[in-house]
């Protein structure tokens, strides 16, 4: 008789209907959290990695100055021909025309740095009141790039939420092998947490 009244005990026990199950559930919580939160925080790094050339500041009105920064890609020695445009629309997809080039020399850890004075002698026509993009292109004979610098006349921005984020004011789109590898990630945690608990379950 005490032997039979002690296997329904033992079996339930099996079951997993304890603390110990429970458990296992908030840590597989935990992982998965942990996976998203490192798949939002490494998107949200690697989309801020800024724009070459850097400009600095990135906005500005009639009067103020910028300075603008080769940091990589460029040959020590090479001569970096810098043209400025005006536009309204997208300056990343701005075709020209150029006006004015000014000339800098890369130093030997492969920078360069230009100053720009903001006023009406920046172009053969004055800025006027208007919000625009002021153009930056830079290049040597084996190197170019692009960025802008935003022209705000009174602390007005020019139209085109779009252009201005994918100049460095917001989260861009991450990495694609980033996502990529943060996902594996997650999945992987997932898989071995759900073997474990079913070989546990055993």
């Amino acid at each position: 008789m005490l032997t039979a009244s002690r296997a329904p005990c033992y079996s339930s026990l099996r079951r997993g209907t304890g603390i110990g199950d429970v458990v296992k559930r908030i840590a597989w919580v935990a992982a998965l959290a942990c996976a998203l939160a490192y798949v939002v925080s490494s998107g949200t790094a690697w989309a801020q990695q800024p724009r070459d050339p850097l400009i600095v500041p990135q906005e500005g009105g009639n009067g103020s100055r910028f300075q603008i920064v080769g940091q990589s890609g460029w040959t020590p020695g090479d001569t970096v021909t810098i043209e400025l445009g005006y536009t309204a629309a997208d300056p990343l997809q701005y075709p020209g025309p150029f006006y004015r080039p000014r000339q800098a020399t890369v130093l030997r850890d492969g920078t360069w740095s230009f100053p720009i004075n903001v006023n009406d002698e920046l172009f053969p026509f004055p800025l006027g009141p208007d919000p625009r993009y002021i153009v930056v292109r830079a290049t040597t004979a084996t190197h170019s790039a692009l960025n802008a610098f935003i022209y705000a006349p009174n602390g007005r921005q020019p139209q085109g939420a779009e252009a201005i984020a994918r100049l460095g004011f917001g989260p861009g789109p991450a990495s694609v092998v980033g996502l990529f590898t943060a996902a594996l990630f997650l999945t992987g945690t997932g898989v071995l947490l759900i073997v474990s608990g079913a070989g546990a379950r055993r």
